[in-house]
């Protein structure tokens, strides 16, 4: 697949033409080794060089290709182009697109003589020009351009087998009119990464992480096929059970499901495990009108104190047995508070489902909803493979197998990861030996993963201070930076950081940037998550729920020992994937 020049495309380019185009060559596994250049994905760029042109194509054993997109209707009359738009509004133009091909090509063999002299190779090689008009057929007629420069709605998504077509024609073209062909005009690989070295200045050279990141942001926007499918499936039936890895939108979908059955009149109560979950979800119930709003949003453990201290009995458990006490023993006293105050739900939804399924939490709710978990509605959502880190004992194919003895009901599983850009899927792969093979990873590629090696606590601290300032010079809003660590802060190097305002996480804050635990943030996520204190890559549930909280940047710090271990998983992977292959 090509490599693309912006990686991303900004949401400022309108045309549906060109956004089409750009995927295709970015997807074509024909294009391999290809360099892409969109001059319009930097529209915001004033000095861009070539900002009239909208894609230059660099491919090896092939050639240099300056090309023109037209989407709409386009008809040519006289000398005359007309272009419709998909509001119907029609523009004429004297200068057709094969005229603005040509000018691009001109103006970039222009630019690669004054760089390297007339005489160089990049200065002679094959250079040629086309234009590509996805959403119709068209016909050329008078003498602007030749048929084979053409790329219409006949050809579908096959922009490879076009520039090969393209090459061809214009190698042809050049000995009709010049004789021998010399061999040295078509470039190889190294010429391909000259030029594309030189050209990428004037294309990439100010786009700062920032605007990025936004580029990347603004491709994760709407909701995928996939999460529609799994709306309906949860409409049509009582019962379901949505599996889904880390970024598939599970919690997502679990507000939604839960927004539609509160309009529909139903009683509702949506459960998660972790607090700075709940408090997020409660914030997102906040911004809603309260004809959204459910009977209850909030943690499992709080509604069982909610439901115990409805007897009257002063609940306190002893500091040191709290995990015992939430365990066990608080759910027997709300159960037991069920039968003098009756809580029942027409449905309940579940986030977060393989840390509360199978616990003794789980038998209160099935006593508050009725119908129970056998007859009842419900809907659940989890990932009961890398991330049920609460559950020490019970398999996940157990807590499943559990259920289904009780009761029916549908599986949902969701295959497509929406969140995380393809950088941040590779190392979550890498790391934690995430099986991705029945999974489909976004295609948006985002900013590289960066680890950052220390070798003392000061070294630590000063390189987060330093990257959370390049991180807010380069236009990154201090709410969309989260760090994470294995440990809570007093024993974190972030306790010692004071270059920069780091709070605890809260839905509520949106001046600074955040700080939390892995644990305790599973189910959120950030725009740019920064790993700190990571001493091991071991424990991989922890990293794997730490890795995937990031969705468009990933910056990890590591100690020396740490970064050894990381190299050996490296080579580690690799021997698996050639056995494999």
């Amino acid at each position: 697949m090509a490599r693309m020049i912006p990686s991303v495309i900004s949401p400022e380019v309108k045309s549906n033409a060109e956004r089409k185009i750009f995927e295709w060559f970015r997807d074509d596994p024909t294009t391999e080794g290809w360099v892409v250049l969109h001059s319009l994905g930097i529209a915001n760029h004033r000095t861009v060089l070539y900002g009239e042109l909208d894609f230059f194509v660099i491919a090896p054993r092939l050639g240099v290709f300056a090309l023109e997109v037209k989407g709409g209707r386009v008809s040519c009359n006289d000398g005359v182009w007309s272009f419709t738009n998909k509001y119907g509004i029609t523009t004429s133009k004297s200068r057709g697109p094969f005229a603005q091909a040509n000018e691009g090509m001109f103006s970039l063999i222009d630019a690669v003589k004054q760089k390297y002299g007339p005489n160089h190779k990049l200065s002679n090689l094959l250079y040629g020009t086309g234009v590509m008009f996805p959403d119709i057929e068209f016909q050329v007629t008078g003498t602007e351009g030749e048929q084979w420069q053409v790329f219409d709605v006949r050809n579908h998504c096959s922009v490879g087998d076009y520039i090969r077509k393209l090459a061809k024609n214009t190698k042809q073209k050049w000995e009709e009119q010049f004789g021998f062909f010399p061999h040295d005009k078509i470039p190889d690989s190294k010429d391909v990464k000259e030029l594309s070295t030189m050209l990428r200045g004037n294309f990439d050279k100010i786009m700062t992480l920032g605007k990025k990141i936004y580029y990347t942001e603004e491709a994760f926007v709407t909701l995928t096929e996939e999460q529609f499918r799994c709306l309906d499936q949860l409409e049509d039936n009582p019962r379901c059970l949505i599996l889904g890895a880390a970024g598939t939108g599970k919690t997502l979908l679990a507000v939604e499901e839960v927004k539609r059955s509160v309009l529909q009149g139903q009683k509702v109560a949506f459960f998660c495990y972790n607090s700075m979950l709940a408090n997020w979800l409660k914030q997102s119930f906040e911004c809603m009108i309260p004809a959204m709003h459910p009977e209850y949003v909030g943690t499992i453990d709080a509604w069982l104190l909610q439901i115990a201290n409805k007897t009257g009995a002063q609940i306190r458990p002893c500091q040191g047995e709290l995990t015992e006490f939430y365990k066990t023993e608080l759910p027997l006293i709300a159960l037991d508070a069920m039968d003098q105050n009756i809580v029942m739900y027409d449905k309940i939804v579940i986030d977060e489902a393989q840390d509360i399924l199978g616990t003794d939490a789980f038998e209160v709710l099935d006593a508050s909803l009725k119908g129970g978990i056998e007859r009842g509605r419900w809907a659940m959502f989890g990932d009961f493979t890398r991330q049920a880190i609460y559950q020490e004992t019970k398999h996940a194919d157990r807590m499943i197998e559990d259920l289904d003895s009780r009761t029916s009901f549908i599986r949902f599983k969701l295959k497509i990861n929406c969140r995380n850009t393809k950088y941040i899927g590779d190392e979550i792969k890498c790391i934690t030996g995430f099986d991705s093979s029945s999974y489909i990873w976004t295609k948006v590629e985002g900013v590289p993963v960066e680890h950052r090696v220390f070798n003392s606590d000061e070294e630590q601290k000063h390189q987060i201070e330093n990257l959370i300032e390049k991180l807010l010079a380069e236009g990154v809003s201090a709410k969309n930076i989260t760090i994470l660590s294995p440990y809570k802060r007093e024993n974190s190097i972030i306790s010692e950081v004071s270059g920069v305002k780091i709070r605890e996480y809260n839905p509520k804050n949106e001046a600074s940037v955040s700080f939390s635990t892995i644990q305790a943030y599973k189910g959120l996520e950030n725009m740019v998550v920064i790993l700190s204190d990571i001493e091991s890559f071991e424990n991989e549930q922890l990293m794997y729920v730490g890795l995937s909280r990031a969705r468009s940047a990933l910056f990890i710090f590591e100690s020396s020992k740490a970064r050894k271990e990381y190299l050996n998983i490296q080579k580690r992977r690799l021997l698996e994937d050639g056995h494999k292959a």
